[in-house]
C-alpha cells in the first residue's frame, strides 16, 4: 500500500533494499540504509525494507549501524520489534541461534538500556523458552555490562510477577557478574529470595 507522505521513489528504493537484505551474505550496506537513523519517519522507512525477512547477516549489519546511531528509545523499539522476533523465530526453527544473530545480540548490548527494555525484560515477562533464556544468558555473561544498567534490571526482575524459572536463568547471568551492587538492589534480591523460602 501507498504510505502517506512518501514519494514513490523512496518506496521503490527501500523496497529494493529490502529484497537485497533478504539474500544478503556479506558486503557493504547501501548509503540509503545507513541514513535511516537520521530520518524522522525512520520506522515507516525501515518497514519498507521488510525487516522480518532480512537474512541473519543483514540483521547483524543493521544492528551494528543502529546500535551506534540510534538514541536509546529508537534502539529499544528496533530491538523489540525487529531483532527480538527474528532471534526467537530462529531459535524456534533451528533449536539454536544463528551465529550472526548471536553477534547481533552482543552488538545490541552496546545500548544496554535498550537491550534490557527491548529484549531481556519482555522475554522475562512472558514465560520464554528455556533455550531462549539460556542463549540470552550466554550473551550477557560474555559481555561487559555497566553496573548501573545491570543493577536496575536485577531490581526490575525481582518484582516481576508471575515469576518463571527461565527468569532465574536471566537474573543469574547478571548476578554472577559479581558487581558491587547498590544496597537497594541487594535488599530487593534478599526480599525476592526470601519470598521463595516462604512458599
Amino acid at each position: 500500500g501507498e504510505m502517506p507522505g512518501m514519494s514513490p521513489k523512496v518506496i521503490q528504493v527501500y523496497g529494493e533494499i529490502g529484497k537485497w537484505m533478504k539474500t544478503f551474505k556479506s558486503g557493504k550496506m547501501p548509503k540509503a540504509f545507513k541514513v535511516i537513523p537520521s530520518l524522522v519517519n525512520w520506522e515507516e522507512v525501515l518497514s519498507l525494507t521488510s525487516p522480518l525477512t532480512w537474512s541473519p547477516a543483514a540483521m547483524y549489519e543493521a544492528v551494528k549501524i543502529f546500535a551506534s546511531n540510534f538514541n536509546p528509545r529508537m534502539a529499544q523499539r528496533f530491538f523489540n520489534l525487529v531483532l527480538l522476533p527474528a532471534v526467537r523465530q530462529d531459535i524456534a526453527e533451528h533449536k539454536k541461534l544463528n551465529f550472526h544473530y548471536y553477534r547481533a545480540l552482543r552488538k545490541a548490548l552496546f545500548k544496554p538500556a535498550a537491550f534490557f527494555k527491548g529484549i531481556m525484560l519482555p522475554l522475562a515477562a512472558e514465560n520464554c523458552a528455556l533455550r531462549e533464556a539460556t542463549i540470552l544468558a550466554s550473551v550477557m555473561s560474555k559481555a561487559s555490562i555497566p553496573m548501573m544498567h545491570a543493577a536496575a534490571t536485577i531490581a526490575r526482575l525481582c518484582v516481576m510477577t508471575p515469576w518463571y524459572g527461565t527468569t532465574s536463568i536471566l537474573m543469574a547471568a547478571l548476578v554472577n557478574k559479581k558487581y558491587g551492587l547498590p544496597v537497594r538492589v541487594i535488599d530487593a534480591l534478599v526480599l525476592h529470595f526470601c519470598a521463595f523460602v516462604g512458599e
